[in-house]
């Protein structure tokens, strides 16, 4: 597995309470946020699976050859520019 090194702003008491809680439980400071991490996403992953919603099975059907509509929708959608 690869890793890629990020960094993270907490309020200082939170940072004191993450080093406490690592030490009591004898891991790294990065363990217990990577743990809450995994949890989250797989708490996300149970309530709303994108990849299995049947709206997203639309997506692509239709082609319009429009290219920048995300940026001129009003103009597409209403004759007019934003």
């Amino acid at each position: 597995m690869s890793y890629v090194t990020t960094s993270l702003k907490l309020p200082q008491e939170i940072m004191k309470d993450l080093r406490h809680k690592a030490i009591q439980e004898k891991k790294s400071v990065s363990q217990p946020v990577k743990e809450a991490i995994q949890q989250f996403l797989t708490t996300q992953r149970e309530s709303v699976d994108c990849r299995e919603d049947p709206f997203n099975r639309i997506i692509g059907m239709a082609k319009s050859g429009v290219h920048d509509g995300s940026v001129n929708h009003d103009q597409y959608l209403y004759g007019r520019k934003k």
